[in-house]
């Protein structure tokens, strides 16, 4: 195996595993240990990149790193003198050859009871949010802070204060009951949704769709089936929204690696399977009598994902459907992206009115001073539109999509010369 090959295989099992192996061992020894547990996972890690370059990676990779976590936290412990429950560790780390139970269903309950644990009621709800993407889903502090539009350093203290919290009061994990779970859920989908959405369009690097990221966001709502009081109706449209817009990644990149937009996407590469699987849990959310953010979020997604062409989407309906999300969920992102759509219906020049309104607050935004730029373009200010993209391009840390604006730039640049 090569050492990209190799490099692709770390961050594929990072993704796949840390949720897992975090959740076990918070479950099998404390909550209390969350920092050393983490320490071990990552040192699992590390340890695999360093020896998997110069020896054949093992038949079982994942067991591997189970062991290798599991000696090093006992090793910590017992250099810290704290009383070890688990086990005897007498191999060397390299070889990591002592035995490891594990059964799939401990581990699907110990992330069930893992979700809930950092949505404890003693944390304050954006600590819970940003110790849910660090613990649940591996993010960096710099992917939380873009996922929360916060500051990195603002995001850093919170996810310290609330690991001490986590420590201090969460105790043993636990799937709560009755209203409790109620309270808990609604943060639980916000952290699914925003890990979709972080893996949906990547922060920075060289991927624009993070696929891991989006399939560990469906796997967790999945996860959450498996607990009868979470099998709600924002649940199962939660879940069709993340498999209608999973629905087209094959058409979102094309053969060179470059970024395909709706209107360039072949859709004949779309996934047939997921959007019928989409459609069946829009069909169970639609079964409750209230309409949530998540309906309308779903519904959207499914406009854009069965549309036979892009000119044949039908802008009208989302408009509308923006409309009512707009009221239910005032953010930023849901006000820009309703702006795009009002360009479909009402022309340009409006939404660019539109955009005059919520200015102050995407000063920063990369996406922001795209739209814009995309608007003046479409009213024939090119030098406008010139201007504000390459404040996008300077804004953007993903590589993929700069690649892509700079193309626009370029062509732009050539149309304003004529």
């Amino acid at each position: 195996m090569s050492k990209p090959e190799i490099n692709n295989t770390l961050d594929y099992l990072f993704r796949q595993e840390y949720t897992k192996m975090v959740s076990l061992f918070t479950n099998r020894y404390s909550s209390a240990l969350i920092d050393q547990i983490e320490d071990a996972v990552q040192e699992s890690l590390l340890k695999a990149a360093k020896l998997w370059n110069s020896q054949p990676v093992p038949e079982n990779p994942s067991a591997w790193l189970y062991r290798v976590a599991n000696n090093q936290l006992i090793d910590q412990l017992r250099r810290q003198n704290k009383s070890v429950a688990y086990g005897a560790h007498n191999e060397s780390e390299e070889e990591a050859t002592s035995e490891f139970e594990l059964e799939e269903g401990e581990l699907v309950d110990g992330q069930l009871r893992m979700i809930f644990a950092c949505c404890h009621p003693s944390i304050k709800l954006q600590e819970q949010l940003m110790l849910s993407l660090k613990l649940l889903c591996g993010l960096s502090v710099k992917e939380i802070a873009r996922a929360l539009l916060k500051k990195e350093d603002a995001a850093k203290k919170a996810i310290t204060r609330a690991k001490q919290k986590f420590k201090a009061e969460v105790g043993e994990l636990s799937v709560p009951e009755g209203d409790a779970i109620n309270e808990r859920l609604e943060v639980v989908l916000q952290v699914i949704y925003l890990l979709f959405n972080e893996g949906y369009k990547a922060t920075e690097g060289d991927e624009l769709i993070r696929y891991e990221l989006c399939e560990e966001a469906i796997r967790l709502a999945f996860i959450l089936t498996n607990a009868k009081d979470c099998h709600t109706s924002e649940l199962n449209a939660l879940i069709a929204m993340m498999l209608f817009k999973a629905a087209r990644f094959p058409a979102r990149i094309g053969k060179d690696g470059s970024l395909l937009t709706l209107e360039h996407q072949d859709r004949t590469l779309y996934r047939d399977d997921y959007i019928q699987w989409g459609w069946k849990f829009m069909q169970e959310s639609s079964k409750a009598e209230n309409t949530s953010v998540y309906q309308l979020e779903a519904a959207i997604a499914s406009y854009y994902t069965v549309a036979a062409s892009y000119e044949k989407t039908n802008w009208k309906v989302i408009f509308k459907l923006y409309d009512g999300l707009v009221k239910l969920k005032p953010s930023p992102v849901v006000k820009m992206s309703r702006v795009f759509v009002m360009s479909k219906v009402l022309g340009a020049q409006k939404a660019l009115d539109a955009m005059a309104d919520i200015e102050s607050e995407f000063s920063e935004v990369q996406s922001f001073q795209a739209l814009k730029a995309e608007l003046y373009a479409e009213v024939g200010n090119f030098e406008k539109a010139i201007f504000h993209l390459k404040k996008a391009i300077n804004q953007a840390q993903n590589n993929t999509e700069k690649k892509f604006l700079e193309a626009k730039l370029l062509n732009w640049a050539a149309i304003q010369s004529v």
